[in-house]
């Protein structure tokens, strides 16, 4: 009945908002939480080594950098593998929103998310700036007990900021996320394609027409699309 499936509807978009409610208070959660750490890390940890190296220059305990610079490193490494997880899940939450906003039909923070600035200003980049950074300040305080300040105390340390620059920026933390199409937005297209009772906009003929031949295909082999055949699903729905 018309009636009842228009009822139907209603409550799947009213799930979907409340739904996609959750998506958004998860996702600026985690964002919010990354923004402190990667405000806070870099001044807790030039506070503190200030005021080890002003202490031990002046008292002569200069063996006991070494301990703290290792600890210092330990540390800032387990935050910035706390980042990447958390860099993670904001890409898996944004994808959901996208998904959600698509089959809602609007457009919001997800599907309106801005590209990169100049392809390589974007999300990560402070953090692949900032916890290589912090990573060769300790570099730097553990070799100063060893070798003293000089050359051989600051080239590792380079060594160490390059590295991890490279490292976090050539991690693609967005794989298997972007690419995937929207199967809940497919399905739900499809179902209203093959609707005999829905009135069918005339540019969208032949996409109902080939939408039907490949659901035809895969009821007569009996099984479910593969990735290439749920992009060319997404393709044919993505105007209707």
């Amino acid at each position: 009945m018309p009636g009842e499936k228009q009822s139907s509807s209603k409550d799947t978009d009213e799930e979907l908002k409340a739904f996609y409610q959750e998506v958004c208070t998860s996702h600026q959660g985690i964002a919010d939480f990354r923004a402190k750490l990667l405000g806070f890390l870099p001044l807790a940890s030039g506070t503190g080594i200030f005021l080890f190296l002003n202490l031990t220059s002046s008292t002569g305990t200069k063996q006991y950098l070494l301990p703290i610079g290792v600890f210092g490193f330990v540390v800032t490494l387990g935050l910035a593998f706390y980042e990447i997880r958390g860099i993670q899940e904001c890409n898996s939450l944004r994808r959901c929103g996208y998904n959600i906003e698509d089959l809602l039909g609007i457009y919001g923070q997800f599907r309106l998310h801005p590209p990169r600035v100049y392809h390589f200003i974007g999300n990560t980049l402070a953090a692949s700036v900032i916890y290589p950074a912090v990573l060769a300040a300790w570099t730097s305080i553990a070799l100063v007990s060893v070798v003293g300040f000089g050359l051989w105390t600051f080239v590792p340390a380079l060594f160490v900021l390059g590295i991890g620059c490279v490292v976090f920026y050539k991690l693609d933390l967005t794989k298997g996320v972007e690419e995937e199409p929207n199967k809940s937005s497919v399905l739900r297209k499809m179902l209203n394609g093959i609707d005999p009772d829905l009135q069918v906009d005339p540019k969208a003929e032949t996409s109902v027409r080939e939408l039907k031949e490949c659901l035809e295909k895969l009821s007569q082999k009996n099984r479910a699309p593969t990735q290439k055949e749920w992009q060319k699903l997404c393709e044919l729905t993505k105007d209707w």
